[in-house]
């Protein structure tokens, strides 16, 4: 461990030295050619990563638009071997989509929960939470069930969504795919741009929002700086369940030469809630002429009750909460045409609480609510460096992009914790009762994880293109507990080493100028438990493994004014930790899934828009077990929980040609049945909701009336495989104003 750490710092201190070098030698090549005062600096060579997407809002797919998050090589997405989306600031503002969770929802074949235990978590290709890979321009906090947070969209500049297996790009963890929330940052401009949001909707929900970019006093310095605030007093329309959250991003861009260039960012955000855990299940005798239809199906007549709806069952000292800050310093440098070199240091820190009573069990004898007591901190830092360099030189006269780099983090997370058994209520009364005393146990984990990684295109033709890359990665794990006293727990506390090796192969071809066919085989890694957190001494297995074969088709047409994309995959997932007998578990699981996804967009006229996405999947536990009221039970043949077979979006808009033109714009979402646990017990529904809104534009300003959910639909929008005898409800019919300026 103590090399592997040696080998780490050495790694981060040779990339610092590096860099400087690369900034001495930058500046006394500027120095030299710009002696003459008058010439103005020009930066017509240097890529800055993370620019911003020019859109069309509704009616494109981007399929020509570069994908970072997929590629580090440059690509465009027509040129990526695999299914990438892209969701602008444009269509947020334009679809009402406040949070990260309404954002990513509407990806082709995506769902999200928004559990307080780990809010702002997907499921994608039969894939969830913690097989999916949150990232945060372009960088890992750790697993999404632990890290992710609620977040309003105002921030950010785009969302990039990759499908299937991402290891070979970011490490351990990304087996179902890799989500990118891109921050607003500095773009070079001649003017100052000011931009402004205000809302006002149901349940006393407030949004407003600021930012402004442009250059400073030289014109070689850009700024952007963004604020974004958002409260309510209710979280899905469900009681004491007030939210507030705030974001403040912040970059300066430097241009020392026309090949070398600096970004220096500084972000903090902060949000707490009294959290919603779910609405328990109660007998159908119990709930008698008051249970709800149509929601959920149970083994065991369980249902919902509507004289319990809207009620949160939480203790009155109920806290979710966290606050983050995190620095990044970015150089980028273009020694000749064809070479770059990109670096980018981040120390990232959070701190996170929960106080909750969490799980809501209805006692058929007592006729109460059984409730237990969670409490847990999170107090985790990162420390890393990404450095990469990047080759466009043609081999034997084809055309060729190469990228090879070093990846390095060191994080540290402490994590009290206390858990106990609570008290009763009675489901009809507004629950009481405090959270009580408070005897935590302690964790810390510490994962120190270098990788190198690779990736290539190399052009056979002008319409054929292959492209490949790997990566090795060595993780250094370290697990210590302690008990409640602050013993130091011997039998649970371990240290290992993992070595991952993951890559990918894909080919592209032009069969036409705008029709492109592709296809791809990529492996992955993840841990064999729950997440590389919080795995103990028990499930010290290697990780389980993965991998997805992938063909598609991309296509523009008729004037670029209609775009569609078709893709069929098969993936799987073993050495999954299962129960073999009642005693002992082993790495022997597996785990599949395969389907189609379709996506399309068009614009028939000018003032007409039109985009739509639908996905069928087949997602099943081929080999798992787990042990179940002292029983060991198979679950071989049932779909993972919060997975549906069939999931569909459709957005359209129209500019009425009316004295002053204004917009009318609709959408509609369709989610398929799914299951709420691995045994698929409890069914939650299907469901249809719609939205529309008019947005009148005027000058600098555009004022929007929005309605959510419109036929006040009832539905399980999500539920925990931990919390089995409650679902979350989402979110009844609301109502929005909203103004938005740009001077």
């Amino acid at each position: 461990m103590s090399q592997l750490r040696c080998m780490g710092l050495y790694l981060f201190l040779a990339t610092v030295i590096v860099v400087s070098g690369v900034v001495c030698s930058a500046v006394s090549e500027a120095a030299e050619k710009e002696k003459d005062a008058s010439q103005e600096v020009e930066v017509p060579v240097v890529e800055v990563r993370d620019q911003s997407i020019k859109s069309t809002g509704t009616g494109t797919l981007h399929v020509d638009q570069p994908s970072p998050s997929a590629s580090r090589l440059g690509l465009s997405m027509r040129e990526i071997p695999a299914s990438v989306e892209i969701v602008d600031q444009t269509l947020l503002q334009e679809r009402g989509l406040r949070t990260i969770s309404e954002a990513v929802e509407g990806a082709t074949g995506v769902t999200v929960g928004d559990s307080p235990g780990n809010p702002a978590n997907f499921s994608m290709r039969g894939f969830t939470n913690n097989q999916l890979r949150l990232l945060y321009d372009g960088l890992m906090i750790g697993p999404a069930s632990m890290t992710s947070r609620p977040r309003d969209t105002w921030n950010l500049e785009r969302i990039e969504i990759l499908k299937g297996p991402a290891s070979v790009l970011y490490g351990e963890g990304a087996l179902g795919g890799a989500i990118n929330f891109v921050t607003k940052r500095p773009v070079r401009s001649e003017q100052v741009t000011v931009d402004a949001l205000l809302s006002y909707g149901t349940f006393n929900t407030l949004r407003a929002a600021a930012g402004s970019g442009g250059p400073l006093r030289w014109d070689n310095l850009h700024y952007r700086v963004d604020l974004s605030y958002q409260t309510s007093d209710s979280f899905s329309g469900v009681q004491r369940t007030p939210y507030t959250y705030w974001n403040m991003t912040s970059a300066l861009l430097y241009d020392a030469t026309s090949r070398l260039n600096f970004e220096l960012s500084f972000d903090v955000s902060h949000d707490r809630s009294v959290p919603y855990w779910g609405t328990p299940l109660v007998l159908r005798s119990f709930a008698g002429a008051s249970a709800v239809p149509d929601v959920v199906t149970t083994r065991d007549g369980r249902t919902i009750d509507a004289r319990i709806l809207r009620q949160n069952f939480n203790v009155v000292d109920a806290n979710m909460s966290s606050t983050t800050y995190w620095a990044k310093l970015k150089a980028n440098w273009q020694p000749t045409d064809t070479i770059q070199i990109r670096n980018q240091g981040y120390y990232y820190w959070a701190g996170r609480d929960w106080q909750n009573a969490e799980t809501y069990q209805f006692n058929p004898g007592t006729l109460l609510i059984d409730r237990d007591r969670f409490f847990v901190q999170h107090d985790q830092y990162i420390l890393g460096d990404r450095l990469e360099m990047q080759v466009n030189e043609p081999i034997f006269s084809h055309k060729n992009r190469f990228v090879v780099g070093v990846d390095f983090s060191h994080l540290h997370l402490n994590r009290p914790s206390f858990f106990s058994g609570g008290d009763s209520v009675d489901p009809l009364a507004l629950p009481s009762g405090s959270f009580g005393p408070i005897v935590s146990a302690e964790q810390r984990s510490t994962i120190t994880t270098t990788a190198i990684f690779a990736e290539n295109q190399f052009h056979v033709t002008d319409a054929l293109k292959l492209v490949g890359g790997m990566r090795f990665d060595h993780i250094d794990l370290n697990r210590k507990l302690f008990n409640n006293a602050g013993v130091f727990n011997t039998a649970a506390s371990f240290e290992r080493d993992f070595q991952p090796v993951t890559w990918r192969v894909g080919a592209v071809y032009d069969l036409l100028p705008t029709l492109t066919l592709y296809g791809h085989y990529a492996t992955a890694a993840d841990p064999v438990g729950t997440n590389i957190f919080i795995v103990r001494a028990a499930e010290n297995f290697d990780l389980a493994t993965g991998a997805q074969w992938e063909v598609g088709l991309k296509q523009s047409l008729w004037n670029n004014r209609a775009e569609w994309t078709v893709a069929y995959f098969d993936i799987f997932r073993k050495n999954i930790l299962t129960q073999t007998t009642l005693t002992t578990a082993e790495n022997a699981g597996r785990q599949t899934s395969k389907g189609f996804e379709l996506s399309a967009a068009v614009r028939p006229t000018d003032a007409w828009r039109i985009q739509g996405n639908m996905t069928f999947l087949s997602a099943e536990f081929e080999d798992f077990a787990e042990q179940t009221g002292g029983n060991l039970v198979s679950h071989a043949g049932n779909r993972p929980p919060n997975v549906p077979q069939t999931v569909a979006n459709l957005w359209s808009q129209y500019r009425v040609p009316f004295v002053m033109p204004f917009d009318l714009g609709a959408s509609f979402r369709y989610v398929g049945p799914r299951f709420a646990d691995n045994a698929n017990t409890v069914r939650l529904h299907s469901y249809t909701t719609a939205d529309v809104w008019v947005t009148i534009p005027y000058k600098q300003f555009a004022l929007t009336i929005r309605g959510r959910n419109l036929a006040d639909k009832t539905y399980a929008l999500w539920a925990d495989p931990f919390y089995p005898s409650q679902v979350l409800l989402g979110a009844p019919r609301t109502m929005e104003v909203m103004l938005t300026a740009r001077f």
